[in-house]
């Protein structure tokens, strides 16, 4: 895709510049997580990754000194404020497709990584052809699996006419039966939960934080403990995003250190006169220099859009003509003192008219 590469051009010619604070600070203090789909050559191309593909990324981790840890002793370590391996990366899979099975496990299983499958509930139990039956998933679980909440039906949780309290309540119901399904039939199962289509908004948010819940999207970035808990990015590693040359980019990349937590709500909904374009307000964790400054670099809808600085510590960032309906991200990076590394963030948007 033009836009990725145009991208990690800009983003590669800036390696040797100064920016935020020194390395040395986070660099056992975050992990990137994968997201993958499909495990097959004969799937949707968007979602999927073939075998022999994700055969050369699992090699790949192994060859360069990786450490893939289970998502759930990363998360711990981090939510305390503790180290975690150095190179610490987890692997997961939306939706318990079959293939997953079949193709994705025997690969996995030849390195002993860990890995999560964030299941969908409704197609194993309508013992859908191309789903993992419960005995799959079982046997999964067994083999080095986590399993993990995605929710029932894989609907859209927010393409919704209004985000009432009854939109809330069914909404919630739908992930507390996913959320027992798994329970009552693979045994104990973490409070976590990908949102299908990596789609939420900050009422969803906030009502999971509340009941306990870690939520994932499928905006790419890495995971720190300044991360936000309900919405922690992944990076998409299938489809186009499988091309292992600009993978490992985003495998090296460290989350930028910013205030994710006053992120403003992804959802732009037409219908009630929100601002379109949207204006990305940003609050870094450390104050700095104008030398430094002048390296952040962004992209929104293929472009390159340079950021405005209010001051030491806040910028903004904003597209030259309004999104166009559907998701789309402002992606921000900048180069690391001392390294071919950069910091990553990502903030993804639904433009959405009921």
């Amino acid at each position: 895709m033009l836009y990725l590469r145009q991208f990690l051009k800009l983003s590669t010619s800036l390696f040797i510049a100064l920016f935020l604070v020194a390395p040395t600070a986070q660099a056992a203090q975050h992990i990137n997580v994968l997201l993958y789909h499909h495990v097959s050559a004969d799937t949707p191309r968007s979602t999927s990754i073939s075998p022999d593909e994700f055969a050369g990324h699992m090699a790949y981790l192994q060859e360069q000194g990786y450490q893939v840890i289970a998502l759930g002793q990363a998360l711990s370590l981090l939510q305390a404020g503790e180290e975690v391996p150095d190179k610490s990366v987890a692997i997961t899979f939306d939706d318990a497709w079959r293939n997953i099975y079949t193709n994705g496990l025997p690969i996995l299983e030849q390195y002993n990584y860990p890995f999560t499958v964030f299941v969908n509930t409704d197609p194993v139990d309508q013992n859908n052809r191309m789903a993992m039956t419960w005995d799959m998933l079982r046997d999964m679980k067994q083999r080095g699996g986590t399993l993990a909440n995605h929710t029932t039906d894989h609907d859209y949780l927010v393409r919704k006419a209004d985000y009432g309290s009854q939109w809330l309540a069914d909404t919630l119901a739908n992930i507390d039966k996913a959320q027992q399904r798994l329970e009552a039939e693979t045994g104990a199962t973490p409070k976590w939960l990908a949102y299908p289509y990596g789609e939420y908004n900050n009422t969803l948010k906030q009502a999971l934080k509340e009941r306990g819940y870690i939520a994932f999207g499928q905006h790419s970035g890495g995971i720190a403990h300044f991360s936000d808990w309900q919405a922690l990015p992944r990076f998409p590693a299938a489809g186009i995003y499988s091309n292992l040359k600009t993978l490992k980019l985003k495998l090296a990349s460290q989350p930028m250190p910013i205030n994710y937590n006053d992120l403003p709500d992804p959802v732009i909904r037409l219908d009630q006169d929100h601002t379109n374009p949207p204006v990305l307000n940003v609050n870094m964790l450390t104050k700095e220099k104008k030398g430094v400054r002048d390296q952040l670099s962004c992209f929104i809808l293929g472009s390159p859009q340079k950021p405005v600085w209010q001051d030491q510590q806040n910028w903004h960032i904003s597209a030259e003509a309004p999104l166009p309906s559907e998701r789309s991200r402002y992606n921000c990076t900048a180069p690391i003192w001392g390294q071919k590394n950069y910091y990553w963030m990502s903030h993804q948007w639904l433009v959405y008219e009921h």
